[in-house]
């Protein structure tokens, strides 16, 4: 009877932890999960911040999160699943009544874009194991990463540019901003450009030395046309990514240098970003690309004629830069017309089998400038 009896209370007492599991393990559960910056660059670290918070008086001994993401989010020291481009990434936790659990994962972005942590799968157990409840939550969590610029080796780019001749602009007045010495004084002077150090060390009155400034502005084009024959056709994946990565190192290259840059594609609908040469403008450009699809609306050829014909996009630009798989009669026509009208042009193609009068090869990256016919 004692043993029935004990049984009996046992019985009891799962059938009780049962219901009582199953009613309640959920109530007062909340799971919050967001990244720790809005924005990256591609390659980067960065971390995800999980929290998942117990807000009543019974604990949760066993409770399982899974993650739905891109599969781009490469989660450091975690074993995760992959199905075509989503990752799927667990968590467990165990949680006493009235706890909040914290959890930071290191996370290394492999492609630019933007993602978004779309779902996460919750399933909690009790004590025993007996009971199983699930419940699914809607995440609006994004992150957008910046392409990164390609790590080309040391002499990949020559330091003299091959630019030719060309007319160079010239102010006539001089910037008052910009201090390149001293000179004599020559009576015309205001007393307040006296360089007073020079004047004690030359014994007679010296003025500073104002030097001349003109503003590069710069022009990078990206071709998403794959081939020139037939209808405008797209590139295949890899090369839409180097080719993004390239305008990103041309972009890093010019920022270097305070130079106002302009973007344009000829992708979906055509592309015209306007930039600067701030450090937002910089930034501004990098989404842009980040945000590039892989698609081709027109031809390269027609694209530039259209940009030509608007009078607003080469008139100013002292450098084109051309991304492109192919160069073909059309584009150097262009070219020569732009060298013209004194702009450089330079073309970065990843043919390697080119062989033109007019263009000539730079460093062991292919780089072509074009030069006069």
């Amino acid at each position: 009877m004692e043993m029935i009896a004990i049984l009996l209370i046992v019985g009891i007492a799962i059938i009780s932890e049962q219901q009582i599991f199953a009613r309640f393990l959920m109530k007062g559960l909340t799971y919050t999960v967001h990244f720790s910056t809005g924005e990256a660059i591609e390659g980067e670290n960065i971390e995800i911040v999980e929290e998942i918070v117990n807000d009543k008086h019974l604990p949760v001994p066993w409770v399982k999160t899974e993650l739905n993401t891109s599969r781009w989010l490469e989660f450091a020291g975690s074993s995760t699943a992959r199905a075509s481009d989503t990752r799927f990434v667990p968590s467990v936790f165990a949680l006493k009544p009235k706890q909040k659990c914290t959890r930071t994962r290191q996370v290394s972005a492999l492609k630019r874009g933007n993602f978004r942590l779309e779902t996460v799968s919750i399933v909690g157990s009790d004590l025993l194991g007996l009971v199983s409840v699930s419940k699914a939550l809607r995440i609006n969590e994004t992150i957008r990463i910046l392409p990164a610029p390609y790590e080309l080796h040391e002499g990949d780019l020559s330091q003299e540019e091959l630019y030719g001749e060309i007319t160079a602009r010239r102010f006539i007045c001089e910037d008052p901003f910009l201090i390149s010495g001293s000179r004599e004084y020559t009576g015309r002077e205001p007393m307040n450009r006296i360089h007073w150090n020079s004047t004690a060390r030359c014994g007679e009155l010296m003025v500073f030395n104002n030097d001349y400034t003109t503003l590069n502005r710069a022009c990078i084009i990206i071709n998403m046309q794959k081939s020139p024959i037939g209808e405008p056709r797209p590139l295949i994946t890899g090369d839409t990514e180097t080719y993004i990565k390239a305008a990103a190192f041309i972009l890093d290259m010019l920022a270097a240098h305070n130079t106002d840059t302009d973007l344009y594609s000829n992708g979906s609908g055509g592309i015209h970003a306007d930039g600067g040469s701030e450090k937002e403008d910089y930034y501004r450009l990098l989404r842009v690309l980040s945000d590039i699809e892989n698609e081709c609306s027109i031809d390269i050829n027609d694209f530039l004629g259209q940009m030509e014909l608007s009078g607003i996009y080469f008139h100013d630009r002292t450098d084109i830069f051309i991304i492109t798989s192919y160069i073909d009669d059309k584009m150097l026509c262009f070219a020569s017309m732009m060298r013209r009208r004194g702009k450089n042009v330079i073309f970065y193609c990843n043919d390697d089998s080119i062989n033109d009068r007019r263009i000539i090869r730079v460093g062991r990256v292919n780089r072509y400038y074009f030069m006069n016919d």
